[in-house]
């Protein structure tokens, strides 16, 4: 499939949709109203740098069936950051002349000092066409004058050479948008379903003519979609509506379809030789397939055949589900793409006589996978899949530090595809066993000029000794950074040490030394116990999230302290012991404080018994990380005896 051909699931059912008798009536280009003119802030998005006025499309074909497309964008800069938004880059698809981009308009509207008004045009000369690689070009210009306050707009026509250039319709980007339209021109006998993906509480307009053989989509009002904390793929959640060429009838009442069917992908892979083919392929392994038979159980097999490919083959390049160079030159020269590395590792499996299957997988930041849509775009790595007796692994060598006995980071959570001429199907890679697990234990004393000097040992189970290794890998600094001083400036760290970074069975183990003032009013001392948590703030502050929140993993953290006072202190009051959990217990955090001889002991266990949250239940999940934040800062006042 072409690179194009970035289509969507074929489903042809419109949930939560108005079907409009109309389509809303936009101004002339290059006309602005007084309300654009004396806007100063987005109603609906108060965030915003600048706001969507129009965004404009319609997509239909000439004579010889090529695919025309005029796209109009009005823009208005409310902010410093928003200027940026004059410099414009169009990109379109220039291999093998398939697309071009002409006819550009642009305009810009200011109003000066004196109350007068002025548009300036886009000067032809003042647009540039530049090649951003062998696929894509762009043109690209500056408009003249942009400022706050200024209105942009826009225009400009596309024609590709038939509707593999169809391209997918976004109504949200990165900034709010008041009004986006798109209407679409079908081919005479061609058949195109569509698939809107939108927010439950965001109408949408619909609008079918069979007479001209259009559909015409309207939304308005949209918030911007920004990076929210623990989001999946932005492409994931974005209002838009997907196409999909889905067959053509002839002349003679026949009819072609496009569409295919998992079970007919999974045909074609296993007998491509570019993927089934790389499976069976020799690759004169003889001496370490020897090496594996001699392992007494097919776990060990399994183990050691891909800590040899993890450790030995080294990756190149991006993730890809395509080969380059094929799997016999992989373990040839010891280098490979994540494709060839892991069907390399499938090869070796099954030599070894192991049930194995290559699995096409999205990683998170990737997208998710659509089961209704039987296309290989969609997936962006290849994993082995094996069974042994009634355990499943997930495997890819790719990965550096991931053991066999767990689901790679990357894809918890997800749907994957496994591939086979008779076994082949969607599955959930979810994992309820392992967890983002630490263990912090903490000793310390306050000295009288009011510092305080600490040991911790911090032990990383399952998937945080994976991303606590990652960083050490990096540096030590990095480590440090990440999970440490980066929470408290003014920490100095000593004697910093990692043990167990090569025992996947042990945990990840960070030993050192700290010192840090305590704050002070007066008389008093204030305490807080909230130590290398990483919860020293709630990273939920927006009121609007379009998003679901993912962790990624169940979590389990325990931070016990045990905190020496000066002589002749004490705690004024203690906080109260306090357990918060949320309405469906899927989070707990609970605190637990006592004193006695002269010591401070202090417990905190925070728990997740999910990962996955909805969009629908982030007010719920705002307020509690909101409390729990607030109970973990808690200071605990400290003041000499009288």
């Amino acid at each position: 499939m072409s690179l194009l051909m970035r289509f969507a699931p074929v489903i042809l059912l419109l949930v939560s949709m108005q079907y409009a008798l109309g389509q809303t009536k936009v101004p002339d280009f290059g006309e602005f109203n007084t309300a654009e003119k004396n806007m100063t802030v987005c109603e609906f998005d108060p965030e915003a740098e600048a706001v969507i006025i129009l965004d404009k499309g319609e997509s239909y074909h000439n004579d010889d069936w090529n695919l025309i497309t005029k796209r109009r964008i009005r823009i208005k800069i409310l902010r410093e950051k928003g200027i940026q938004l004059g410099n414009i880059s169009l990109y379109f698809y220039s291999k093998e002349d398939f697309e071009s981009l002409y006819d550009i308009h642009a305009v810009v509207f200011n109003r000066q000092p004196n109350g007068t008004e002025e548009t300036k045009e886009l000067d032809d000369n003042a647009i540039f066409t530049a090649k951003v690689d062998e696929n894509w070009s762009e043109k690209r210009f500056a408009l003249p004058g942009v400022r706050v306050g200024s209105i942009i707009e826009y225009e400009y026509t596309t024609i590709a050479k038939n509707y593999n250039g169809l391209r997918d319709w976004y109504f949200q980007t990165n900034l709010p948008t008041m009004l986006s339209s798109y209407n679409i021109v079908v081919l005479p006998n061609h058949e195109f379903a569509y698939k809107v993906n939108k927010s439950p509480n965001l109408p949408i307009i619909v609008k079918g003519d069979r007479s001209e053989g259009s559909t015409y989509f309207e939304m308005s009002n949209i918030a911007a979609l920004r990076e929210e904390p623990f989001m999946d793929a932005k492409s994931d959640y974005l209002q838009k509506v997907e196409f999909q060429l889905s067959g053509y009838a002839s002349r003679f009442g026949g009819r072609t379809r496009y569409m295919t069917t998992w079970t007919e992908l999974s045909k074609e892979l296993m007998s491509n030789p570019n993927f089934g083919g790389q499976i069976s392929k020799s690759v004169s392994a003889d001496a370490l397939l020897a090496d594996a038979a001699k392992l007494g159980s097919d776990f060990e097999k399994m183990k050691f055949l891909y800590l040899y490919v993890q450790r030995n083959i080294h990756l190149k390049g991006n993730k890809t589900i395509y080969i380059q160079e094929g799997v016999k030159e992989a373990f040839k020269n010891k280098i490979g793409n994540s494709a060839e590395i892991n069907l390399l590792l499938i090869n070796l499996l099954k030599e070894a006589g192991l049930e194995v299957y290559p699995l096409l997988v999205s990683e998170r930041y990737h997208g998710k996978m659509k089961e209704g849509y039987p296309f290989l775009d969609q997936f962006n790595n290849v994993l082995a899949y094996v069974k042994i007796n009634d355990q499943r692994y997930v495997l890819d060598a790719s990965s550096s530090y991931t053991p066999p006995d767990m689901i790679p980071a990357l894809v918890v959570n997800t749907k994957a595809f496994l591939v086979d001429r008779k076994k082949s199907g969607i599955m959930d890679l979810s994992d309820n066993n392992r967890q983002d697990r630490n263990k912090i234990t903490l000793t310390a004393f306050i000295d009288s000029d009011g510092n305080i000097h600490g040991k911790v040992i911090t032990r990383s189970y399952d998937y945080a000794r994976l991303k606590r290794r990652s960083a050490y890998q990096k540096s030590k600094d990095q480590l440090i950074s990440e999970y440490y001083t980066g929470y408290h400036s003014a920490l100095k760290i000593d004697s910093f040490t990692v043990t167990n970074v090569e025992v996947d069975s042990l945990p990840l183990e960070q030993k050192f030394s700290y010192q840090l003032p305590i704050n002070a009013s007066g008389e008093y001392r204030m305490l807080n116990l909230n130590m290398f948590t990483g919860l020293q703030a709630s990273p939920f502050i927006s009121d609007i999230r379009f998003t679901d929140v993912n962790f990624g993993y169940l979590q389990h953290h325990e931070l016990l302290e045990l905190i020496t006072l000066p002589e002749g202190w004490e705690p004024e009051d203690l906080p109260k012991d306090s357990r918060l959990i949320t309405p469906d217990n899927s989070i707990s955090c609970a605190r637990y404080i006592t004193f006695t001889n002269n010591n401070l002991n202090v417990l905190f266990r925070i728990e997740f018994n999910r990962s996955v949250f909805d969009s629908g239940e982030y007010p719920i999940l705002k307020e509690f990380f909101k409390k729990m934040t607030n109970m973990l800062n808690e200071q605990v006042i400290l003041r000499k005896k009288n």
